[in-house]
């Protein structure tokens, strides 16, 4: 079982931007998609981690959806976070996803339930009957608990519409294996910043980042670099930028994603409970760093665009 679409370059994790009375701000998730859309984005997630979806009713998950569906409008693949722990709420959010129009489906492993591996294409097995989309397994060990061997992602390329993979970890010998496993059937893309340029030249597709949110272009830039085998360049470059992108994660995500898009004036709202909106702390440390951290976001613009 296959499903043809496929992703590659720089996928933004959107976080949800909540008003005080509970209500998902239209207009900042309007404005947010305007700014990606505008960028080399090659497809935006909403209701994933960074978009607090465990903390999400299900009426707003399916609300931040369809918002982020009609702001896109058709521009960029939308691809829908399931990030329930076990199939029925699983289901109910894939079928939902898909009766409103997504493109594919960002899965995570299940997790509570400590399955087996063979219990866990099972579980993809059941999202794949249930619904005709393609599927991008979100593994994601350091918050789940879970870990998949290469052989099984490899059987989920094989047996399920899995054909592409969100792959959070920084264990550079697993990612190597897993894509010499799985490589020929689903396309990897890496959830984590900090091994970018690693990843890509092991032969990962992309990455899929919050932090492109607010720096889309420098991201697409070090992808550029990767793609074209300037990996000197790429590691130079990604190097330059890591102590800005790790302030957005220095409290739990998207503490920091969302005071940094306020400053920059795309403002989102605090955090759900339990997590907490970001320190004053926090804040003054981006407001004093992200100046130089879009001096690199401005230059990488100007060179993609004078490469067209």
């Amino acid at each position: 079982m296959t499903a043809a679409k496929t992703f590659s370059g720089i996928i933004s994790a959107t976080p949800t931007p909540v008003l005080a009375d509970g209500r998902i701000d239209g207009a900042a998730v309007e404005k947010l998609v305007e700014f990606l859309v505008a960028a080399p984005t090659a497809a935006i997630a909403p209701n994933g981690g960074t978009g607090e979806s465990t903390a999400l009713s299900r009426h707003q998950r399916a609300e931040m959806l369809d918002r982020t569906l009609a702001a896109v409008n058709g521009r960029l693949p939308v691809i829908a976070g399931v990030l329930s722990p076990g199939i029925g709420d699983a289901m109910d959010d894939a079928r939902s996803a898909a009766g409103a129009g997504a493109g594919a489906l960002l899965v995570v492993t299940p997790y509570y339930a400590r399955a087996t591996q063979d219990g866990i294409v099972d579980y993809y097995k059941r999202l794949s009957d249930a619904v005709d989309l393609p599927i991008m397994l979100y593994e994601i060990p350091y918050r789940t608990g879970i870990s998949l061997t290469p052989e099984t992602v490899a059987r989920l390329g094989q047996e399920t519409r899995v054909n592409s993979m969100k792959a959070c970890s920084t264990d550079l010998r697993y990612q190597m294996l897993t894509i010499e496993a799985a490589g020929d059937r689903i396309d990897i893309l890496t959830g984590q910043e900090d091994v970018f340029p690693l990843h890509m030249a092991m032969g990962a597709k992309g990455g899929f980042f919050a932090s492109s949110c607010v720096c889309p272009f420098v991201w697409h830039r070090l992808y550029e670099l990767s793609v074209a085998g300037r990996n000197a360049e790429a590691i130079a470059l990604h190097r330059q930028i890591m102590p800005y992108v790790n302030l957005f994660y220095k409290e739990h995500n998207p503490a920091g994603l969302k005071a940094a898009l306020d400053i920059i004036g795309m403002p989102h709202g605090g955090c759900l409970p339990p997590l907490r909106t970001a320190s004053d702390a926090l804040v003054a440390e981006l407001r004093a760093s992200l100046p130089a951290f879009l001096e690199f976001e401005a230059d990488a613009k100007e060179q993609i665009q004078k490469a067209k």
